[in-house]
């Protein structure tokens, strides 16, 4: 499937499921190369979430990992410890980033912020399965 077409469908699920928890987010999908595919704030979500989830779906699409996963690889001494300072500070270890996949394929990034970091993970593992 063409990936901005995915990335309509992935918003949408991610909206949906939002909509269900009464929690109002951002969702960014982003390309392989952390290119900003698509984004959406759903009305009533904060502004920040719209750079915070940017930031989630470009960690997962360079990383290729969940951002919850990261989290203890970027503590002092774990081997991952600078990649928050890198790119800018782009890249997040907040939970809520995951990689999205095709026939085991890594072909972008989402990102969902507006709640907790517990929220927007359940919204988003929700809107992916």
């Amino acid at each position: 499937m063409e990936l901005l077409l995915l990335a309509k469908v992935v918003a949408d699920r991610v909206e949906a499921e939002a909509a269900k928890a009464q929690v109002p987010v951002a969702v960014t999908i982003t390309d392989v190369h952390g290119n900003v595919v698509l984004q959406h704030r759903m009305t009533g979500a904060p502004l920040f979430a719209t750079e915070i989830s940017a930031r989630k779906a470009y960690t997962s699409a360079l990383v290729g990992l969940p951002t919850t996963d990261i989290l203890p690889m970027v503590q002092p001494g774990q081997p991952l410890y600078s990649l928050t300072s890198l790119a800018g500070g782009r890249y997040c270890a907040i939970g809520g980033g995951v990689p999205l996949t095709d026939a085991d394929r890594l072909v972008a990034g989402v990102g969902v912020s507006g709640g907790t970091a517990d929220q927007d993970v359940a919204i988003v593992e929700a809107a992916l399965r």
